[in-house]
C-alpha cells in the first residue's frame, strides 16, 4: 500500500533539479525500501503435511528418515521466521 503524501512539493523539487548520480541514488533507495517492505509483508503458505505425505511418497524414505528431514525442514522454517525472512 502506497503511503500517502510521499512525493511532498519539497522533495519533486528537488527531484527536478538532480543529476544523474543523484538520481540514481534517490531510485535505489526507493528500490531498496520497497524490498524490504515487500519482505516485511511476505507471507509463504506452506503445507507441512502435504509436504511430509509428498516427501514420504519417495521411494527409500521411510519413517525414521521423514522426521529426520522434517525436523530440519521445522528448524530451517523456524530460523527464516525469526530473522523475519
Amino acid at each position: 500500500m502506497p503511503k500517502e503524501n510521499l512525493l511532498t512539493r519539497e522533495l519533486y523539487r528537488k527531484i527536478k533539479s538532480m543529476d544523474k548520480a543523484s538520481m540514481e541514488q534517490t531510485l535505489n533507495n526507493v528500490y531498496e525500501m520497497g524490498a524490504k517492505d515487500a519482505l516485511a509483508n511476505a507471507v509463504i503458505d506452506l503445507d507441512i503435511e502435504r509436504l511430509r505425505s509428498e516427501i514420504g511418497a519417495v521411494n527409500g524414505i521411510g519413517e525414521k528418515r521423514l522426521d529426520q528431514i522434517m525436523k530440519i525442514i521445522r528448524r530451517n522454517i523456524a530460523e527464516a521466521d525469526s530473522k523475519g525472512q
